[in-house]
């Protein structure tokens, strides 16, 4: 039997003002092609669109997830030396090359073919450009590495290149005064952060918070985070990704190699007020998006 991915995009309209839901405030790792584990774990659920490639490695899901539902998707194969998914089932389309398979929650294995990942990749793709087109109203204070926000509005937008913000050896800060979401639109196609990067006052749990952050790297087709530790979420639907210290934060891209871990803090949508033109666009993205496929 066929099983499909399900959900919804949800925009809320009062005039001008918006709210849409994501499959990142579900998941903490989306990918539409190949997870090559090195590393680390995922505390919540996963969704991978090619293969699970962690031959040699013993690989943890599923922490903080849900004890109901998929906690671990994979089109593909998966390959493993252990695997273990502490809460939920674990669902694959391909080979399950596993020498050993721990559920600590009690949770089914499942194979199934026809595991689509399309329409979720299409659905954050149309996200990932609404975000880039909204227009700006915080500043990015070049000398103090400060990306500072001081408007009323409940969602703070920057635009900023990733060249100025992953320099070698920055600090990067954020005052987000009175917003209560974040969104930074980084542009650049190949990102490498520089050596000794860090973000420091503003992205602490203690401050906005990380389900409050979303760092949209609308145009990237690969990214290196090097050594960086990542607070907020990362929305890099072409890109492949590699390094980072940590995600606190949910992640969507095309792929990934590294080593990390993958904190279950997962992304609150934002209420931004945006013009005509932009207010129907995004309406048109989520008309589109309305239906997307979901394992049931």
């Amino acid at each position: 039997m066929k099983h499909y991915l399900k959900g919804i995009a949800v925009l809320v309209m009062s005039g001008f003002s918006m709210a849409f839901a994501l499959p990142l405030n579900d998941y903490n790792l989306i990918l539409f092609s190949d997870y090559d584990f090195q590393g680390g774990d995922v505390e919540g659920k996963t969704l991978v669109g090619g293969n699970l490639n962690a031959s040699g490695f013993g690989t943890v899901f599923g922490s903080d997830a849900p004890s109901f539902g998929n906690t671990l998707t994979v089109a593909g194969d998966v390959n493993a030396t252990n695997l273990t998914v502490e809460n939920g089932n674990l669902l694959y389309g391909g080979a399950l090359n596993v020498s050993n398979v721990n559920m600590n929650g009690g949770g089914s294995v499942t194979q199934s073919n026809g595991i689509d990942l399309s329409s979720i990749q299409f659905e954050l793709q149309q996200a990932s450009q609404g975000f880039s087109a909204l227009g700006t109203n915080g500043v990015y204070d070049t000398a103090a590495k400060t990306l500072q926000y001081s408007g009323s509005d409940a969602t703070a937008i920057f635009n900023v290149s990733a060249s100025d913000l992953f320099a070698q050896n920055t600090s990067l800060r954020l005052n987000s005064g009175s917003a209560q979401n974040v969104v930074i639109n980084v542009s650049g196609k190949n990102i490498t952060a520089g050596g000794g990067t860090n973000l420091v006052d503003g992205f602490r749990h203690s401050d906005i918070g990380a389900g409050n952050i979303l760092w949209n790297f609308f145009e990237a087709e690969t990214i290196d985070f090097n050594n960086l530790a990542m607070f907020g979420s990362v929305l890099a639907t072409s890109a492949d990704l590699r390094g980072g210290a940590v995600f606190d934060g949910a992640v969507a891209a095309n792929s990934y190699v590294g080593a990390r871990e993958f904190h279950n803090f997962l992304y609150s949508p934002p209420s931004v007020n945006v013009d005509e033109p932009t207010t129907l666009a995004m309406l048109l993205v989520s008309l589109v998006a309305l239906v997307r496929r979901r394992k049931a």
